[in-house]
């Protein structure tokens, strides 16, 4: 009875599993042919243009999607929370109001046929972090004075479309990552290297891995001061256009101390108090030293003669009495 008790719950338990796979698998694939071209389990963004959601049909009717519908808990058979609708299937814009921020999945959608597909909608967002060039990229810097000799990277997180939107080998989102300067200037040029079309390649990267412009020398970049720097979206036009931008990382070079050399903290000498020198007096005619009053030491004096102490009353009277008795004798 056991075995029999386990394979009837090890079955469901595995069936779950390996839909979790399919979906996490299809979720993080490559569309294709091209860019365009959506496929089951794919995700798209908000602000993409001229989706193809052809493939997203019943392959039995082909009748034309009419609308991406989001269901209670990812379940069509639950109650309906956002319908989007789709004017061309083979033509379609995302746009960013329709879907509210009610991200997720969706189910495409006909009269004729029902829920049919499932696809996956996301947001593209992008993060930025300033951080010590490689082998040190745990070391972020944001915030932080930098010396001028320091070389730095940026790491650029995008996770998903890093993950999710590419088309076989090919990387089509791109960022530009600018640069102020203290004085307001801005430049994509930092230390003679480009960072300008920067292609989301995975969920995350930095900009001296091999293939990515390099890492900065800080000298090479201006004088001293507070720098920020943030990343922008460059291609799809619709995310360049509407898409958030990262948010601005700063970080401040200091002051050169010398020829690739860091300021080191001045250790504070303890300095004990010491007797007052001799103060020098300066008259018209000559010059002196005074030197500072010496106390005289005063010997003890000498223990003077202890003064004989007066006889007692009693013993005056005594001793006068009995010299009257010897006056009577004689």
């Amino acid at each position: 009875m056991a075995p029999e008790r386990i394979c009837r719950r090890g079955l469901p338990l595995v069936f779950l599993v390996i839909c979790a796979l399919a979906l996490s698998v299809g979720q993080a694939g490559a569309r294709g042919p091209t860019i365009s071209d959506i496929q089951p389990y794919d995700t798209i963004f908000v602000y993409e243009e001229g989706l193809d959601l052809s493939a997203l049909r019943n392959a039995t009717t082909n009748n034309p999607i009419t609308a991406l519908q989001k269901y209670q808990d990812g379940n069509p058979g639950r109650s309906l929370t956002r319908s989007i609708p789709v004017t061309d299937d083979t033509d379609f814009d995302l746009q960013d109001f329709l879907v509210h921020g009610d991200y997720g999945t969706y189910y495409a959608f006909c009269p004729a046929d029902g829920a049919t597909a499932l696809i996956f909608i996301r947001e593209p967002e992008i993060f930025l972090d300033v951080v010590l060039a490689d082998p040190y990229h745990n070391e972020p810097l944001t915030g932080l004075t930098v010396s001028p000799n320091t070389r730095i990277a940026f790491r650029v997180v995008s996770p998903d479309v890093g993950a999710s939107y590419h088309a076989g080998g090919v990387y089509p989102a791109t960022i530009d990552i600018v640069l102020t300067h203290p004085g307001g200037a801005e430049s994509t040029l930092i230390s003679g290297r480009n960072f300008a079309g920067l292609n989301i390649t995975s969920t995350r990267f930095y900009t001296d891995d091999p293939g990515k412009p390099g890492a900065i020398v800080l000298s090479d970049i201006g004088k001293p001061g507070i720098y920020s720097a943030w990343a922008v979206w460059r291609t799809p036009e619709g995310f360049d256009a509407r898409a958030p931008d990262s948010e601005p990382v700063t970080f401040t070079v200091g002051n050169r101390i010398g020829v690739d050399t860091t300021a080191t903290p001045t250790a504070t000498a303890t300095v004990t108090p010491t007797a007052p020198p001799p103060t020098t007096v300066t008259t018209q005619t000559a010059t002196q030293t005074e030197t500072p009053a010496t106390t005289a030491t005063t010997m003890p004096a000498t223990s003077p003669t202890p003064t004989a102490a007066p006889l007692p009353i009693a013993a005056t009277i005594a001793a006068f009495a009995i010299a009257l008795g010897i006056g009577r004798r004689r």
